[in-house]
Order: structure tokens, then C-alpha cells, then sequence
């Protein structure tokens, strides 16, 4: 699962990498802008699937009421009865989840991206991350990491590339993030770009012009962490993570809400037929799940996250103007057609 992950997490890196070079302006944020309207381009079709799979389900949810009315007190034939009606209707309950299983891997390939942007996006070889790995905790600047290979002195002993290969994958399970931190350094001491010996000139200029920080005011490198302390001493850089997922859990909450079917959230009877994946258990469970995912993750998924749910609030709006407009044509061509056939 960790490779497929790391494949997409490539491929979404190289997109990334072309829009921060063309239409994203070398800016990063702007460049997770269009890349989120790209994801939402591509995923057009499973959206417009997944809608009519919700138009349907408002359509048969009064039979479905009546089923579950009538069976109410044998649950197998209840089962039995709905399966057969979903049959008859050609409507699979399941339908509707296929958008929602696609995003989780997509979350999670855009994770690898963010937390590590030399190598998904910039294609910075992993020696010359080592050795800066090696410089800054020479340094001062990187805390002392634990591994089971020992750290060099690059002044008085010999860097060879398959130590440097080696002591990077130990690295990077070591500090999920340390490719953030680096970018951090960099920013402050560009020096550790510069004077990089396994750095070509062109990754060297990449790398000194590389920013995390959007409107050049905070790092979307950071992880979203409620400690008093750190955001005390250094609001600018713990606040802004904190008020980003908060706004990502209130639009995500949003945006399930008004995925759900309308008789759903009105309920004739207070009873609920089999919604799939627009059911009310969604409603809460999408807005934990993008919390839990946001504080564990850099706030630049929660970015995302809020893009995302922001441009699907609009998508589906504009699509329940085009549904309903297209409903009443087909409403008034079938009252047409009874009108034809009594004066037939």
C-alpha cells in the first residue's frame, strides 16, 4: 500500500511541480490552489455519478418508507425486500461512496507530498538532503536525531553515497518531517544550499527560491499542535494551523450536509431508508475524520481539505440548479405526453 501511496504521491508531486512552474508563479500556495481545481476537473464525472446516485435515492424514498413500514418487524425480509426494490430500480446503495474511497488515498498521496516536497516535488536527490540533514545537526540547527547509522562529521570523515542513500531513508522514518525543517534552515541560512557539493546549480537556485509559507506569512510545512506554550512564544507560526483545520472541520461538515438527500434531513416519519454514503453517520463522521487527519498531518492538507470542500459546496450547488431545471423538462414532457394520449 506504501508504494502505491508513494507512485501517486510522485505523480502528484510532478503535477504540483509543473503548476508552481507555470500558472502557480513559483508560489506554493497559489500552486495547491489550481492543483485542488485540477483534482476537482479530473473527478468532474464521479461527481455528476455520484449526484444523480443522490437524485435517485430522494426519488424512491418514499417506497422505501413503506417497505421498511410494512417488514418493519422481520429484518430479513426487510433486507431481502430492499435489495430486490434497489434491483427493480437499478440503484446501488454504494454508488455514491466511490468519490469518498478515491479522495482517502488521494489525501494520503498529497500527505507525502506536502510533509516531503524535495523529493515529490523538487526531485532533490537523497544524498544531498543527508548531507544538509548532517551540516544543520553539525550545525545546531536540527536537533540531534537517534538512528541505527551514526552521524558523520562531513569536515573529518568521507561521505560516500550509499551512506548517504542509507542514512536518508533512517532519516526520514525518524522525522516524518524533516524535509520541511530543512526548507525552514534554508530560508534562514542559505548557505546550506550553496555550499552543497552534491547539489547541481539548478537545484541549488530551486531550493533558494523554494517557499512553504503562504502570503509570505506562515509555513503550511507546520503540524497543526494545541500547545500553549509554542504559540506563546511564537504565535505566528502555531495559531494560523489551529484556526486553518478548524475551518477545514466546519467545511467539511458543510459540505456533507449538503450532500445529503432532502428527505434525509426532513424525515416524514422519522424513519431513514438506506441513504449509502450520504446517511447522517457521514455528516458526523467526516468532519472527525478530517480533524484527526489535519492534526497529524502539515497544515498544508488542511489547505487543501478547505479547497476542496469549498469548490464541492459550489459544484454542488450549480449541479442541483442543472438536476432540478433538468427534472421539471422531463416532468412537463411526460405531462405533455398524457395530455397527447387523452386526446388520442
Amino acid at each position: 500500500m506504501g508504494g502505491i501511496l508513494s507512485a501517486i504521491g510522485l505523480l502528484f508531486g510532478k503535477l504540483m511541480y509543473f503548476i508552481y512552474n507555470t500558472i502557480g508563479f513559483h508560489n506554493y500556495a497559489l500552486s495547491l490552489v489550481f492543483f485542488t481545481i485540477a483534482y476537482k476537473l479530473i473527478l468532474l464525472p464521479l461527481s455528476i455519478k455520484q449526484m444523480r446516485s443522490t437524485q435517485l435515492m430522494q426519488e424512491l424514498q418514499p417506497e422505501l418508507q413503506r417497505i421498511q413500514e410494512r417488514y418493519k418487524n422481520d429484518r430479513e425480509k426487510l433486507q431481502e425486500e430492499q435489495l430486490k426494490f434497489y434491483q427493480e430500480k437499478g440503484y446501488n446503495p454504494t454508488s455514491g461512496c466511490l468519490p469518498l474511497l478515491i479522495q482517502m488515498p488521494i489525501i494520503l498521496a498529497l500527505f507525502y507530498v506536502i510533509r516531503m516536497p524535495m523529493s515529490y516535488m523538487v526531485s532533490i536527490p537523497a544524498r544531498s538532503v543527508s548531507y544538509m540533514a548532517i551540516v544543520s545537526i553539525q550545525n545546531g540547527d536540527l536537533p540531534s536525531i537517534k538512528t541505527d547509522l551514526e552521524i558523520k562529521d562531513p569536515n573529518t570523515q568521507t561521505l560516500d553515497d550509499k551512506y548517504l542513500q542509507d542514512l536518508y531513508g533512517e532519516l526520514t522514518k525518524k522525522d516524518l518531517y524533516i524535509e520541511i525543517k530543512l526548507l525552514d534552515i534554508i530560508g534562514r541560512k542559505p548557505e546550506l544550499v550553496i555550499n552543497n557539493p552534491y547539489l547541481s546549480d539548478e537545484h541549488k537556485q530551486v531550493l533558494k527560491d523554494f517557499d512553504l509559507r503562504m502570503f509570505k506569512i506562515f509555513n503550511l510545512g507546520v503540524k497543526p499542535e494545541f500547545n500553549v506554550k509554542k504559540m506563546i512564544e511564537s504565535p505566528g507560526t502555531y495559531i494560523p494551523p489551529l484556526i486553518i483545520i478548524l475551518i477545514a472541520v466546519a467545511t467539511t461538515f458543510l459540505t456533507t450536509a449538503q450532500m445529503m438527500p432532502q428527505q434525509q434531513q426532513t424525515g416524514k416519519d422519522g424513519k431513514q431508508a438506506n441513504a449509502g454514503c450520504a446517511g447522517k453517520g457521514m455528516m458526523l463522521m467526516s468532519p472527525i475524520m478530517t480533524l484527526w487527519i489535519g492534526m497529524s498531518t502539515p497544515c498544508g492538507l488542511s489547505v487543501y481539505w478547505t479547497l476542496n470542500n469549498i469548490l464541492s459546496f459550489a459544484q454542488q450547488k450549480v449541479m442541483n440548479k442543472y438536476f432540478k431545471k433538468d427534472d421539471n423538462t422531463q416532468k412537463e414532457g411526460n405531462k405533455g405526453a398524457k395530455v397527447n394520449n387523452k386526446r388520442g
